[in-house]
């Protein structure tokens, strides 16, 4: 009996000193793993630029043994991991420090209120280290300005939305908020997108400044007036629109409700449209009109209310009510001045719309011979042969005839898809400049390659910066996925996908700085309803344009033939498009006419062509004034924009702003 008390005390005390070996053991390795995370210290910051790219400075210190790896930089939009990673190769001693800078192009990203992830991986691409940035990319991003005038700013600080950003005419911007008084207002009106007028006597406003207002209005402002308790003090200067009847005490309104705010918790004014011009807002409960080329927007309640009962509910429901007002007064705005609602395009969707007409000309895959001879086989091996062979008798010969069809069918097969085959990945790159403003060149490239595999290409010298133009693939949540690349190495870029299937397109932006241009493009052009168009272009480029193109606002012009040193008298001359002078309304219309007449007719053998100038009249129009007259050329056998093993087409686009 001793004995076994003896063992099992003994086997007890193992159990113990063991358990206690396996904690200390565990303690260690998790203070390893501590550690090792504290090897590593990183940070990373926003540089001023005047580039068409974020410059983000990324600084990492080794505080432990010699490394060599990979430094990844990603962005989150709308919580969600950027589908491109870009590397950087590092090699850092013990106890070193070094500091780069990734470019990444402004129009790869959406949006700027995301974060910044940077990601120390090792050589077999394990993570090490990771560090998050949040909203890095917004003290460089354009905002829009929003001027508050109450009495009570700090109940409406919350109209920022807390950095998130609004869509406002084909993009995303953070809200920047200016706090007002009486006399500030005339000096700030010129610089406001939104002025919110709220808990404040607006009777005590001069005549001049509320003239000031309504006509900032007619120029395209909006005005979103919030009225509730003080509905009367608000509305003091505006009741030759809106009047208020009465106040109703909290839960006594009118039944009107919004998913967003309980405005059973707010006073609410009984609003009377003296100036009959108002409708009742579809979004959130208020009346609203346009006005001129803006809009007005007038709420029964007041936003600083709201914020100080906490109706708008949890920081989710509060940015969506924000959003709500501010996206109902912008819809009110975007109107002709006429009441005819005008259509505000994405830049970056267009133009990779355009993009993915590269490669339709005389050198695309044509499939459809193939498909026929793949067809016919598929009929004529089977009941039709046996058909043939029966009509002649000959049945017999059925077993042997199979095989020799399917061998001619393997044959022809075979020959008809060697045209077919793509021995290095396929580029088309268009680069735009902009002939007043030299040296930052933007280049669009749609790639293709064969195979499944990931590949990269090497870019030429020169270029600073590259990324997707667009994307439309969205892999799984594991942080280690991406689609696009871009990789540093040396002084190099390169770029690449990481397809899902062969042929799997990938459209990219990158940038070079370079010598500009030599020359200029100018003109003297005049437009008008009966003659059309007429005036002079003159080519002072080094360069011959196969086409060139003549806009004005809506007005789309494109000729056939620029030689350099040339001049062209339009009046002489017969556009090959015309989209009869703005028929088709905005920017992205008469894109789709352009792009439908391209592919059609005398213009259809030089379908490449016309898409690369397309892509430099909507890639002018995303930088500059779309009212402005642009004077746009294309040449073919550009210089290339890779330097690597790849079979590239490439075209140049020079434009001038006249």
């Amino acid at each position: 009996m001793s004995n076994k008390i003896g063992i099992n005390k003994r086997f007890f005390t193992l159990l113990v000193l063991g358990a206690v070996l396996c904690g200390v053991c565990m303690g260690r390795a998790g203070m390893t793993v501590k550690a090792k995370e504290q090897t590593f210290v990183m940070d990373a910051r926003l540089l001023p630029s005047n580039q068409s790219a974020y410059e983000i400075q990324v600084k990492v210190e080794n505080q432990g043994q010699d490394w060599e790896g990979t430094v990844r930089l990603r962005v989150t939009e709308d919580y969600v991991l950027n589908d491109c990673a870009y590397d950087t190769e590092l090699s850092l001693p013990q106890g070193s420090t070094k500091q780069f800078v990734v470019r990444v192009p402004k129009d790869s990203l959406d949006r700027t209120d995301g974060v910044v992830q940077v990601t120390l991986l090792d050589k077999k691409a394990g993570k090490v280290v990771q560090k998050e940035f949040g909203r890095l990319l917004q003290a460089e991003a354009d905002s829009l300005t929003m001027g508050i005038l109450s009495d009570n700013y700090t109940a409406l600080s919350y109209l920022d939305m807390g950095g998130n950003e609004f869509y406002y005419n084909g993009k995303n911007y953070p809200i920047k908020l200016e706090e007002l008084d009486r006399d500030k207002l005339a000096d700030s009106l010129d610089a406001l997108n939104f002025l919110v007028i709220d808990s404040y006597n607006t009777g005590v406003l001069p005549d001049q400044a509320l003239e000031n207002i309504k006509q900032w209005m007619d120029d395209g402002g909006m005005l979103v007036i919030g009225t509730g308790s003080s509905a009367e003090e608000v509305l003091a200067g505006f009741d030759d629109l809106v009047q208020c009847n009465r106040v109703y005490d909290p839960g006594e309104g009118p039944n009107d409700y919004s998913d967003r705010v309980d405005l059973s918790q707010l006073p609410m004014a009984e609003l009377i449209d003296v100036s009959g011009k108002y409708h009742e807002g579809y979004e959130v409960f208020g009346l609203i009109c346009s006005q001129g080329y803006g809009a007005v927007e007038i709420l029964p309640y007041s936003l600083a209310e709201v914020a100080q009962m906490n109706a708008a509910g949890d920081y989710e429901q509060q940015q969506g009510f924000v959003e709500g007002v501010l996206r109902q007064v912008n819809d009110y705005a975007n109107t002709n001045g006429l009441g005819q609602y005008t259509y505000n395009y994405d830049s970056k969707y267009l133009l990779t719309e355009i993009n993915s007409h590269l490669g339709n000309g005389n050198n695309r895959l044509r499939f459809g011979g193939l498909k026929v001879i793949v067809i016919l086989y598929v009929i004529f091996v089977g009941p039709v042969l046996y058909l043939l062979l029966r009509l002649a008798k000959k049945r017999d010969f059925y077993w042997i005839a199979v095989p020799v069809t399917t061998l001619v069918g393997i044959f022809l097969v075979y020959f008809a898809g060697r045209g077919f085959e793509v021995v290095s990945t396929k580029v088309y790159s268009v680069t735009v400049q902009d002939l007043d403003n030299g040296g930052d060149a933007r280049t669009y490239l749609r790639c293709y390659d064969a195979g499944h595999k990931e590949w990269k290409l090497r870019l030429a010298e020169g270029y600073e910066y590259a990324g997707p133009l667009k994307e439309y693939h969205y892999r799984s949540n594991d942080e280690t996925e991406y689609y696009y690349h871009i990789r540093k190495e040396g002084d190099r870029l390169f770029f690449g996908i990481d397809p899902s299937m062969g042929f799997e397109d990938g459209y990219f932006l990158a940038g070079a700085v370079r010598e500009p241009e030599k020359g200029s493009i100018h003109g003297d052009v005049q437009l008008n309803s009966v003659q059309g168009i007429s005036g002079t272009v003159v080519n002072e480029t080094n360069r011959d344009f196969k086409y060139f193109a003549v806009t004005a606002g809506e007005n789309l012009f494109v000729y056939k033939d620029l030689p350099a040193g040339a001049v062209a008298r339009l009046e002489d001359m017969e556009a090959v498009y015309d989209n009869g002078g703005g028929y088709y309304n905005g920017v992205d219309g008469y894109y789709y006419d352009f792009m439908r007449n391209v592919q059609k007719g005398e213009m259809a053998k030089d379908v490449d062509i016309l898409t690369a100038l397309g892509m430099g009249i909507f890639s002018a129009y995303s930088v500059e004034d779309p009212g402005a007259m642009l004077i746009v050329g294309v040449t073919a056998d550009w210089d290339k924009a890779v330097d690597d093993h790849c079979s590239e087409v490439s075209y140049g686009c020079l434009y001038a702003v006249q």
